[in-house]
């Protein structure tokens, strides 16, 4: 048995047995997979399960989220972080309305033209709404196939077309489950440091094994505490003006609240800029709102 082969039946195997319960697995409708796919861009499955649930509730169809007021749309999306994502998603929902009757494209190619939607998340889509037999290539995909196929470097230095072509190559029928099996091995077996070799139901054909037994753990890189982050404050602001929507905030009372909290007024007012500029919080004078 070839390689491609016996690695897709080791692996599908190994899926059925081990595969993650994910609500947006449950389901075939385009929209919500499109919701979920747009949540996990830079954010970990934990803390999407739950604001995913709480989005559909408030917004079960693509058309009601087209037709809601786009302050609603980001504060439903409080606590994800990175808002433009909610924003891309709404006017995404609009053009959708717009030009396609209510319908997502099934294709790639044609949902790579709506708002924040890359090559993954087009894949994704076309693959989990519409059973498109295509590849996805994320950081679990990566290193995966780079480590079976290209050693324990390979995820470093495979090159984006690379690692595309080479998921290509592995599609099987059944990509759905394919595609998930992949991402769900790689988050939990595969996985960046210490990688679960000795358990590894794809160890005997991995091209990474030899090396990665001998390996030293990478070390951790220090970063800044996420409480201090841009991304944190931004998070902050947003929530601030969703919770109190009823009473007028000015530019000098939000900076005062901040201040207290621990944000220097000069970073406020820069981060406060960036939101206007992206169009997820609106500035008329004094006035601040979503």
């Amino acid at each position: 048995m070839d390689k491609r082969a016996w690695v897709q039946r080791r692996l599908l195997h190994w899926y059925a047995k081990h595969q993650r319960d994910l609500p947006w697995r449950r389901t075939k409708n385009p929209y919500y997979i499109v919701v979920s796919e747009v949540m996990l861009q830079q954010t970990q499955v934990d803390r999407v399960v739950p604001k995913y649930r709480a989005f559909l509730k408030k917004f079960p169809t693509l058309q009601k989220l087209a037709h809601a007021p786009q302050g609603q749309v980001i504060a439903a999306w409080s606590g994800l972080g990175y808002n433009r994502r909610a924003r891309n998603l709404h006017q995404l929902a609009q053009q959708v309305v717009r030009n396609y009757g209510g319908k997502l494209p099934r294709t790639p190619q044609e949902l790579q033209t709506l708002p924040g939607i890359g090559p993954y998340t087009a894949a994704a889509v076309a693959c989990f709404a519409f059973a498109a037999p295509v590849a996805l290539v994320e950081v679990n995909v990566r290193r995966v196939l780079g480590r079976l196929y290209h050693g324990v470097r390979g995820p470093a230095t495979l090159t984006e077309p690379a690692v595309w072509k080479l998921a290509a190559r592995q599609v099987p029928k059944q990509s759905v489950a394919w595609n998930s099996a992949l991402m769900d091995f790689g988050a939990t077996v595969c996985i960046a440091r210490l990688p679960k070799c000795a358990t590894c139901p794809l160890q005997a054909r991995c091209a990474a094994y030899p090396a990665v037994l001998n390996q030293a753990p990478a070390p951790k890189k220090s970063t800044a505490p996420f409480t201090d982050s841009d991304r944190f404050w931004r998070g902050r602001i947003i929530h601030r003006l969703h919770v109190r929507q009823k009473q007028l905030k000015t530019l000098r009372t939000l900076q005062a609240y901040f201040f207290t909290q621990g944000l220097p007024g000069q970073r406020f007012r820069a981060l406060l800029k960036r939101l206007v500029a992206e169009k997820l919080v609106e500035q008329r004078g004094r006035a601040v709102s979503l």
